[in-house]
């Protein structure tokens, strides 16, 4: 599994952890240097400011970037060897990986805005204020959002897809 997240050849793996270093230089500086044991110890890690206080909104954006690049990271392998054979002609283009990884990032921040809600989720809601200040930062216009856009519709991360061109690539 080291190999698929960190060395393949394939398509994909390279592309969404530059992807993930981009996202995350929007708003840090010093995306970590990855290795196996990070990426599956990712809910794990603390950042802590130079006066030593823990930065949970820094960790939870790590994890999320992490978390769900590996599990794209793991889907395209799987599409790749299982479903499609490893036929090179199959293989997904960057464009397509690049989308699928703004949708899923995009998923993940739409995700933690739904778990804020405490009517539906008591006490077991995430806290609104850390949500907004882990996503604050790397959003698409958010000069003209809202401060509290958890339950605005519409509010995506601030990475474009890339339009499909015809033919390969």
């Amino acid at each position: 599994m080291e190999h698929i997240a960190l060395d393949c050849y394939a398509p994909g793996q390279k592309q969404i952890w530059s992807l993930a270093r981009q996202l995350w230089e929007k708003k840090y500086n010093g995306w970590p240097r990855l290795n196996w044991g990070l990426i599956v110890g990712c809910n794990l890690i603390k950042f802590k400011s130079p006066q030593g206080k823990l930065i949970p909104e820094k960790a939870r954006l790590f994890a999320i970037l992490t978390s769900v690049s590996f599990h794209l990271i793991w889907r395209l392998y799987c599409l790749r060897r299982y479903t499609n054979n490893d036929e090179i002609e199959k293989w997904p283009t960057e464009t397509q990986i690049h989308n699928q990884w703004i949708s899923v990032v995009n998923q993940a921040l739409r995700h933690d805005c739904i778990l804020t809600d405490s009517c539906r989720f008591g006490v077991s809601a995430r806290q609104k204020e850390l949500v907004l200040r882990t996503w604050s930062g790397i959003l698409m216009n958010e000069d003209s959002l809202l401060d509290n856009w958890l339950y605005t519709s519409g509010v995506l991360v601030g990475m474009q897809p890339v339009k499909q061109t015809e033919g390969i690539g």
